[in-house]
């Protein structure tokens, strides 16, 4: 980057004076290049500032109430195969300001004929869990009281009952 001119060493700032239009080109696309990179990381893509939707991990009340579901089923439940549909979690505020969180939906016995009979039931979550079906289970389930959370959990209930089998 040191040239020498007339036995003397000057920097190329010093040599600017000098310097020809392609040099200057060459710079200026450099220092632009240069911005447009510097500019380019410092702020956040779009992408970021959108809401991404993704699913929330299952809290453990929720996490509890379908093993609890998938286990009571495969103990007292219908003979296999047992479908599931509309699996929702909710929880009403009990009295001392906590959660008391259920799980709702409907299961019928895949049935030969093509004909679905479907049975409410709803897990509640106590000391333990107690399980609930048919018209009871609507009861519980039907409460505007109720803060349900998003997405249907069928798939998740189903894959654990068939773990249990």
């Amino acid at each position: 980057m040191w040239r020498q001119r007339r036995n003397s060493y000057e920097t190329p700032l010093q040599l600017n004076s000098g310097v020809r239009p392609k040099e200057k080109v060459m710079r200026f696309i450099v220092a632009l290049l240069s911005t447009c990179v510097l500019l380019a990381c410092s702020t956040a893509p779009a992408a970021r500032n959108r809401p991404q939707i993704q699913e929330e991990p299952l809290n453990s009340a929720v996490e509890f109430l379908l093993t609890s579901a998938a286990t009571d089923f495969h103990a007292h439940g219908p003979p296999a195969p047992v479908r599931f549909r509309d699996v929702r979690s909710g929880y009403i505020m009990t009295p001392d300001r906590g959660r008391q969180y259920r799980l709702c939906g409907s299961f019928s016995r895949a049935e030969e004929s093509g004909k679905a009979e479907w049975t409410p039931f709803v897990t509640i979550q106590t000391s333990g869990y107690e399980q609930l079906l048919g018209a009871q289970a609507m009861n519980y389930c039907a409460r505007s009281s109720v803060t349900w959370d998003k997405g249907d959990l069928s798939s998740s209930l189903q894959s654990r009952l068939e773990s249990l089998r």
